[in-house]
């Protein structure tokens, strides 16, 4: 202790990121620039300038630019999946068609839109295909098991849990994936993505309503048929 009371550390410039952090920044700021052009197209200088560090931390904390692609896509993946499960849990308790209806889009947009938007998927899948399929296939199986979970605790009690489990749940995950990622491909904006995933979400639920059609009782309350529109109608 000094005389003017307690000892304090003395800044030297700016407080040092703890590793972890640092490479968390590193990651962040590199997604945008890989999501816009690629591993191939991206250089090291504007990876360094993104995340306001040297190429030599850079190449500390990564090794190589592909390896921090890599990660990037990892990264890009579990974001889009937790974004995911949170548009889910948003969803309402709801008839087994709107159910169906709001589940589809929302895995179209968690692929379009947002912060896990699929273009670095869409780039790896290009450029590091080995590695991208890897990594895709996992996303796909993932997202099966969410889909799987939901229909499970919505509907326990339903004749069309296990129709939609086993006969909808596999391709419809397949497809809205892969029209989300054509989308965000395409980079289309929050509203146009909305509407297009609005209409595709639309013919899932006709694929649903087909699937459903062989036990009615599953379709509406006292086993009624559903006209086309009903339990899916939105308000704009």
């Amino acid at each position: 202790m000094n005389e003017k009371g307690p000892d304090k550390p003395r800044a030297w410039g700016r407080a040092r990121l703890s590793r972890e952090r640092r490479r968390e920044q590193i990651l962040k700021s590199a997604e945008p620039l890989f999501a816009a052009t690629g591993l191939r197209s991206t250089t090291t200088a504007a990876l360094a300038k993104a995340a306001s560090i040297s190429e030599a931390i850079l190449y500390r904390h990564f090794g190589a630019k592909r390896k921090l692609f890599e990660k990037v896509v990892e990264r890009n993946t579990q974001q889009r999946l937790a974004g995911l499960e949170d548009r889910f849990s948003s969803i309402p308790n709801l008839p087994p068609l709107a159910c169906i209806d709001r589940m589809a889009e929302a895995t179209i947009l968690a692929c379009a839109d947002g912060e896990g938007n699929a273009s670095v998927i869409a780039w790896a899948l290009l450029e590091t295909p080995d590695f991208a399929a890897d990594v895709y296939r996992g996303e796909i199986g993932a997202t099966e098991l969410m889909w799987d979970s939901e229909i499970r605790n919505r509907f326990a009690g339903s004749p069309a849990r296990p129709r939609l489990a086993i006969h909808l749940v596999p391709y419809v995950v397949h497809a809205c994936m892969a029209f989300g990622l054509w989308l965000a491909t395409l980079r289309h904006k929050a509203a146009t993505a909305q509407a297009h995933a609005r209409q595709y979400a639309e013919g899932v639920v006709d694929a649903a309503r087909m699937v459903l059609s062989f036990c009615p009782e599953s379709l509406g309350a006292g086993g009624a048929r559903v006209p086309p529109e009903a339990g899916v109608r939105r308000v704009s």
